[in-house]
């Protein structure tokens, strides 16, 4: 099984990038990753705007912030 060598479950994360019409996300909301799943290459985060999204590694941009 592969593993995210940056990411992990309680990072704080901020949208840089999505391509995704079905959501009201935008670029610098703000989350808290809380599973990851390494099949799919999906980073589930709780937005703190009450949504729940995955990321999707390489396609999806996003930094690690951790404050």
């Amino acid at each position: 099984m592969k593993e995210y060598k940056t990411e992990k479950v309680g990072d704080r994360v901020e949208l840089v990038y999505m391509e995704d019409s079905l959501t009201n996300l935008k670029p610098g909301d703000k989350g808290t990753i809380y599973k990851i799943d390494y099949t799919e290459d999906l980073i589930w985060v709780k937005w703190d705007s009450g949504e729940q999204l995955a990321l999707i590694k390489g396609y999806d941009k996003y930094r690690i912030i951790n404050n």
